[in-house]
């Protein structure tokens, strides 16, 4: 089995020299204030007994007051392609219309618009237009966003309006990936510029120049709006900057008063480096939710007990003095603890003889290219990406049945 090595998408980034990660890491026993303190604990169930809405709920009620929701995930947590998923016909209910999506070419907007308002069901047309934006993204979930607004589509009366999946994002031309690499090659790769940027020009003439509302579901990164990313080096750990370009960032900048953002509960890596994940807040959250059975919450950050909770040991907190849940996100879905979510269905189906050769060339390192032969790499690591184990390392002693 090939496993290609982790890239991080990402630009990472810490603190800015050795003498502030000791403190930090001095700090660190101070950074679980939830779970050391019962009254704290009570107090946050409190206010999740008063407060919090069902995910589903809570995502459409921001739409109250904000005419963009954006929605970012970790991505293959079968959990929350599974609550988008549902989320299409009470978002229609509700007079939204769109839903804007990472996971998609946009080249290929007019075959996704005649596959989710065709008669009948294509399953291998959503199968190539997810291709066709990445041929290492074969997830059973992913491709289902499309039958999702398809059968809403199809129960709706003749005559009424149709609900749209957007895709947002291109395809860079890994073809043109070399050996050495370097920044002039990945500008020929990248021949539409940075992503996020196209992605956030994409969200501004679909939706806001048109007065559409919309969710827009990516993620997590490219989904922050008001907070901005670390850019920094690990080991030896240096800061260098915030990273202002994410594709909700830029949005924001456009129309500050009018985007909200949700977090999707999954790991956070930690100050240590890549490959080092914590449960957010130190696990606080969890420890929050063992009170209740099956919890699954919508719940805001801003102006409430969660968004004090604090976290000297996260990725996310390097370069900010004093790092809040509400300086990382507006609002908070939790939908289980670590044990139990699970990862998405590989699509066996995805990578075959036929576009065998199209999907090694769209493999994003040159080293994959060459090291990819078979149809098997490929659902060999769709399978292994999509192990609980490898998506929450370190964060479950024994999982849940």
């Amino acid at each position: 089995m090939i496993v290609p090595s982790t890239r991080m998408k990402s630009i990472l980034s810490s603190i800015c020299s050795t003498g502030k990660l000791a403190l930090a890491l001095m700090l660190g026993c101070q950074v679980v204030i939830a779970a050391e303190n019962p009254p704290q604990v009570d107090s946050l169930r409190a206010y999740i007994k008063a407060h919090s809405q069902a995910p589903e709920d809570y995502i459409v009620s921001k739409f109250k007051k904000y005419d963009y929701v954006f929605v970012g995930e970790y991505h293959k947590i079968k959990q929350d392609q599974l609550l988008i998923q549902k989320l299409i016909p009470i978002l229609y209910t509700a007079g939204i219309y769109n839903l804007g999506i990472e996971f998609g070419n946009h080249d290929y907007q007019p075959q996704i618009d005649s596959l989710t308002t065709a008669g009948d069901y294509d399953a291998n047309k959503a199968r190539w237009v997810t291709f066709k934006w990445s041929t290492w993204w074969g997830y059973q979930e992913y491709e289902d966003l499309f039958r999702s607004a398809w059968q809403l589509n199809r129960s709706l009366p003749a005559g009424a309006r149709k609900f749209r999946v957007v895709a947002l994002n291109y395809a860079p031309d890994y073809r043109k990936l070399t050996q050495e690499g370097g920044q002039e090659n990945w500008k020929q790769v990248n021949y539409r510029g940075d992503q996020d940027s196209y992605m956030a020009r994409m969200i501004l003439d679909e939706f806001v120049h048109k007065g559409e509302k919309a969710l827009i579901y990516s993620g997590s990164h490219h989904a922050f709006t008001a907070y901005h990313q670390p850019d920094c080096d690990f080991n030896p750990l240096k800061f260098y900057r915030f990273e202002t370009g994410r594709m909700g960032n830029l949005v924001h900048d456009s129309i500050p008063d009018r985007v909200f953002n949700i977090f999707l509960h999954s790991p956070w890596m930690t100050i240590r480096g890549e490959n080092d994940y914590e449960s957010p807040i130190m696990g606080a959250i969890d420890t929050v939710m063992t009170a209740f059975k099956n919890p699954r919450f919508g719940f805001d950050c801003e102006g409430t007990p969660f968004g004090e909770l604090r976290d000297t040991m996260a990725y996310y907190s390097v370069g900010y003095k004093d790092f809040k849940l509400a300086d990382f996100c507006d609002g908070y879905i939790y939908q289980s603890d670590f044990c139990t979510l699970e990862g998405g269905t590989p699509d066996t189906l995805f990578v075959s003889e036929e576009n065998l050769q199209e999907a090694i060339k769209g493999i994003m390192t040159w080293k994959g290219q060459q090291n990819y032969k078979t149809v098997a790499d490929f659902s060999n690591t769709f399978k292994y990406y999509t192990d609980p184990a490898v998506l929450f390392p370190g964060l479950c002693a024994e999982r849940k049945k």
